[in-house]
């Protein structure tokens, strides 16, 4: 079994699930993000009606099991990005939808921060798990921030701090948060992958694509399982990275 943690599904072919079944993923997390510009709250509502209510029978014709999460993206906050944090509630009662997020930030800009800082109170106040963006650019001081706001606003235990590379991993290792590394052409290589849980161990992290409209790797996943039975690791945590701690971040069953 394999688990995609966070990626894009609205914007791939059918023919992407086809080919992640077909290499062993049963299950994905699509998470909202910026696919068109975000200026209104009703923009942020389409895209999450889109993902919740639309995606899951696309992607469920191919066999794999969807599930959501939704939230305000750094790159797409409306001007009335209130009206779309207020309804997040209503759209974590759907049963396919598991999580808030992507959300984090981009930039070290203070509106970015507001608007992070109120999804994770209110992912705190209700027990969310929440999947946290961190940049490609200005990595490490950026995500010093997100960190800070990090432990100042909510349980660690229901963090999914993504996109972790090793520019960030020594300053986050040690937090209580789950870490996704995403395998992907402009991120972490299968590789890399394979070198930083060899060195960091299984225990905290899960594994994603974030395949999306930017170049990717739909099967960049059964490439790294397959990289990690080539070089005799445990099938215990294999395991552990490719389904067990997603199931166990967001207490979920499959």
């Amino acid at each position: 079994m394999i688990i995609d943690a966070h990626l894009h599904a609205d914007c791939r072919p059918v023919e992407d699930f086809k080919n992640m079944k077909m290499a062993r993923v049963d299950a994905i997390v699509t998470c909202a993000y910026d696919p068109l510009e975000m200026n209104k709250s009703n923009v942020s509502f389409e895209h999450f009606n889109r993902i919740v209510y639309r995606e899951s029978k696309r992607v469920e014709n191919e066999g794999i099991k969807l599930f959501c999460a939704v939230g305000v993206h750094p790159r797409a906050i409306p001007c009335d990005y209130e009206k779309v944090i207020e309804k997040l509630p209503e759209y974590m009662k759907e049963d396919n939808v598991i999580s808030i997020g992507e959300i984090g930030l981009e930039s070290l800009d203070k509106m970015e921060e507001k608007v992070f800082v109120e999804q994770l109170k209110l992912a705190d106040e209700n027990g969310y798990t929440v999947i946290v963006h961190t940049p490609r650019s200005n990595k490490i001081e950026v995500t010093g921030k997100i960190v800070e706001l990090l432990d100042e606003h909510i349980n660690p235990e229901l963090v999914q701090l993504d996109h972790i590379d090793f520019s960030i991993v020594d300053s986050v290792i040690d937090k209580g948060y789950t870490l996704g590394i995403t395998v992907q052409p402009l991120k972490m290589s299968t590789m890399d992958t394979v070198k930083m849980l060899n060195e960091y161990g299984f225990d905290k992290f899960v594994l994603d694509s974030d395949i999306s409209y930017a170049p990717s790797n739909p099967l960049s996943l059964p490439e790294t399982r397959h990289e990690l039975e080539k070089n005799c690791v445990n099938k215990k945590n294999i395991d552990k990275v490719m389904f067990s701690n997603v199931l166990k971040f967001h207490n979920l069953k499959l």
